[in-house]
Order: C-alpha cells, then structure tokens, then sequence
C-alpha cells in the first residue's frame, strides 16, 4: 500500500511521489491509488520493471476541481516471459483544472499488458492522456485504451427524474465512475 498526503493552503499543497518498482520472478504487486481533490499541485512518477510471471496491477482514481493540476506518468518495463501489467486511470476534471496522463508499457519477451485511460471533463476543465505501447518481441501482446468525455445528459435526466437535483445526480455519476 502506497499513500501520500499534501498539507497546507490548498493552493500551495503539492506531491510529487516517485515510485520504483522491480519485481522478481513470480511477484505480484496491486497498486490503488486515490487523489479526490484538495491538493493544488500533484506530479505522480511510477516505474516498473517486471521479470518473468511477474504481475503489476495498477488503479489510480483522480479528481481535480478549482484550479489544480495533476501529471501521472507511468512507465512499465516487460522483460520476463509471462510478464503481465495492466495500468487503469479513472478520472474527473471540473471546473478550470488541468491532467495529463501518460502510460508507456514495453514488452521485452512474451508478455501482455494493458493501459486504459477513461476522464470525464466539465466545465473549463482540460484532459490529456498519451499511452504508449513498446513491442520489442513478436509474441508481446500489448493494448491501450484512452476515452476522454463528459457526462452524458441522459443519464443526469434519467436521475433527475428520480428526485436528485442537477448536483446530486452529477455526484452520483462521477461516484459511480470512479469505483
């Protein structure tokens, strides 16, 4: 398990962990990471390298809102046969704040990896995400994903007409989007 917490005035709280992970032969590693706000500066640098059978799984739910700024750049390094990584980033931008994901998988041997970026922006808010795949072996099977949208306003009215207002209906969408 991995936590990192700002403190301060929110318009100054900043973090920026840098992780490096190696995993041995057969390991396995789950990674749940959670920024929901309230820091005004996030900066998140994870590397991994994976030797054979090994497995890295990665979840990273992020909210930003006001003015924040969050960078995620994850670089994964498949270099055993049977190496296995799949990276997945749920995340909300509202109001005026900025992301940027990035995801680099290489697969150096028989190896399977996945990435999947999937934001929902409103308002002012601005996403960018950039996966990256690396096959330095004929049988590395490697996948990326990366949607960009925002809520749809079916499914607000749908919520709407079962009693939530516009915030609360909004609310419940973006929770059940980050879980």
């Amino acid at each position: 398990m991995e936590k990192h917490a700002g403190s301060g005035d929110e318009a100054l709280r900043a973090i920026s962990p840098e992780t490096e992970i190696y995993l041995e032969e057969s390991a396995l590693l789950e990674m749940d990471t959670a920024q929901l706000g309230g820091v005004g500066r996030a900066s998140r640098s994870t590397k991994a390298v994976l030797a054979e059978r090994a497995r890295f799984f990665l979840v990273e739910r992020l909210v930003t809102q006001g003015r924040e700024q969050a960078k995620s750049a994850f670089t994964v390094r498949l270099d055993g046969a049977g190496a296995a990584a799949e990276l997945a980033s749920r995340a909300v931008a509202r109001a005026y704040s900025r992301q940027s994901f990035s995801s680099r998988i290489t697969g150096n041997a028989p190896c399977k990896g996945h990435s999947a970026c999937d934001a929902l922006v409103s308002e002012c808010a601005q996403v960018d995400a950039v996966p990256s795949l690396c096959a330095r072996h004929a049988e590395a099977a490697l996948i990326h994903e990366a949607a960009i949208g925002r809520i749809a306003g079916e499914q607000i009215l749908k919520l709407r007409t079962l009693g939530l207002s516009q915030a609360e209906a909004e609310q419940a969408i973006i929770e059940g989007f980050l879980s």
